[in-house]
């Protein structure tokens, strides 16, 4: 073997090793994964990704087209000292033939299996912070052909069939959790486990969050020794401070942070001087995003802002773990009376302000439909956005098209405590009316 043979190989290899961790960082990405192996992803993804230049999918495709390439090429030079060696010998042993074949194989497992699976799992995927240059060289040096197979692939995608609609996906998902309980993989506090994991990934941040007027805050110009009072009365250990009016967070204030002040400093010294910054994120954020974020920054609180900037609302790590593991109690909550709602003799149900919109189905079955133009989640809001207003006790909301019918039993100036809602009525029902009971 010549010496450029030699290095033409070496630095096959070295490709070949970097642009199967590539890949194998990129198809890891969305998958629940141990701790130490989800470092390799973070550290991709804050580190590495954003100086690269190309979108993730864009990386992901030259990554496997650069793996592909630096494979040819090692099977090209090793085929090339073959037949070199067989045309200029007077005779080609066997033993060369699978001298040949053997480093090839090794070559492959080794570059394209066993090395990169080393660096994925045994470190923590900050070593190629010193490799950058390299990396985005070898990704954009693909670039043409990725743009052809993105091509091609956008032509393929027209002649594919329409996909699945989420219930049929739904459908599946149930399909398959059924199976694995009647063979005994699955125990049914498992298979809830499984659904609320599957369910989580649509999951949004405005549907998991504490919302605004049930937000406990703190103003910075309260005094220490005033706010651990506050603190005895609500029992949370961290909150959020404000300036002004509740759309202006400057902080959070954590309550060990109180426990360290002398209580001579607290009457004097002010929230403000304690407080943290607050991180924020956008009510439309997934909550699985979310979560990671949190986890990765070790975050336990965040402030929901609206598309306007304004206030509105705060989730906790915990508000998102509910979503997946149940509600989490420990021996210092103090459960809330709940309303629950109530069924009246007409057919009407008489729900919480609160009461979510998606679960009047429950109620009323698939009868009930809400138009797609409003986009409350809760029934007071619902009332409200119709109306454009905070109704008063008494007044009556109807939408005829849909057969809505809600009649508002509570409110007070600023929110809708109680509302009546009434069976849903159709066109059809009300067109061809029953014909009068006859009595002999």
């Amino acid at each position: 073997m010549t010496l450029t043979a030699l290095l033409a190989i070496l630095a096959l290899a070295l490709l070949e090793i970097l642009a199967s961790y590539i890949s194998r960082v990129y198809a890891e990405f969305g998958k629940i994964l141990s701790r130490e192996v989800q470092d390799n992803l973070d550290a991709w993804e804050e580190l590495i990704e954003p100086h690269i230049g190309l979108t993730r999918e864009h990386a992901a495709l030259s990554a496997a087209v650069a793996q592909q390439l630096a494979l040819c090429g090692i099977a090209i030079v090793f085929t090339d000292l073959l037949f070199d060696r067989a045309f200029n010998v007077a005779r080609a042993t066997p033993g060369e033939f699978v001298q040949a074949a053997l480093g090839v194989i090794l070559v492959v497992v080794f570059c394209n299996q066993f090395i990169p699976w080393l660096l994925f799992e045994r470190t923590e995927g900050r070593w190629p912070r010193r490799l950058m240059w390299p990396i985005r060289l070898l990704l954009w040096a693909v670039t043409p052909i990725t743009v052809v197979i993105r091509f091609f692939f956008s032509l393929a995608a027209l002649a594919e069939p329409p996909a699945a609609d989420e219930e049929e996906g739904s459908v599946d998902v149930e399909a398959l959790l059924e199976a694995g309980e009647e063979e005994g993989i699955l125990e049914e506090t498992d298979r809830e486990l499984v659904r609320s994991a599957v369910e989580f990934g649509d999951v949004l941040v405005k549907e998991v969050m504490t919302p605004r007027p049930q937000v406990f805050a703190v103003k910075d110009t309260t005094t220490l020794e005033q706010f651990l009072v506050e603190l005895k009365e609500h029992n949370f250990s961290r909150v959020p401070v404000y300036a002004g009016t509740l759309d202006n967070i400057t902080g959070i204030a954590f309550a060990h942070d109180l426990l360290q002040i002398a209580d001579l400093d607290a009457r004097t010294r002010t929230v403000a001087s304690i407080q943290r910054p607050a991180a924020f994120v956008p009510e439309t954020k997934k909550g699985y995003e979310l979560l990671r974020e949190m986890q990765r920054e070790k975050q336990h609180m965040r402030i929901v802002i609206d598309e306007y900037g304004g206030v509105a609302g705060l989730v906790t790590i915990e508000d998102l773990l509910e979503q997946i593991v149940g509600e989490i109690r420990d021996e210092h909550d103090v459960e809330a009376p709940k309303e629950n709602p109530q069924r009246e003799e007409t057919g009407a149900w008489v729900v919480p302000g609160s009461f979510p919109v998606n679960e009047l189905h429950g109620l009323f079955g698939n009868g009930f439909q809400v138009p797609e133009e409003y986009e409350a989640a809760t029934v007071g809001g619902l009332v409200s956005e119709i109306e454009g207003r905070i109704p008063l006790a008494g007044e009556v909301v109807e939408l005829t098209s849909s057969g809505l019918r809600m009649e508002v039993v509570a409110s007070t100036d600023r929110r809708i405590d109680r509302v009546r809602v009434f069976p849903p009525v159709h066109e059809e029902d009300t067109a061809s009316p029953r014909p009068a009971e006859t009595h002999e």
